[in-house]
């Protein structure tokens, strides 16, 4: 892997803030209503389809 320069004007390095009990609730929130509206049939296949390229990974 090589090391990507940064271009003039941009910086790659993130400076996040923690999140607040609130926002990690909505976030909870968001992610619980997500889950079950994608549903199981949907859920079970994505869990196959990683499972797959997981398997299929050859160690360097």
């Amino acid at each position: 892997m090589a090391i990507v320069k940064e271009p003039k004007g941009i910086d790659f390095v993130v400076k996040s803030e923690p999140w607040s009990d609130e926002e990690l609730k909505e976030f909870r929130k968001l992610m619980e209503k997500q889950k079950s509206d994608l549903g199981e049939k949907k859920r079970s296949k994505i869990k196959e389809k990683i499972k797959k390229v997981s398997k299929s990974k050859q160690p360097a």
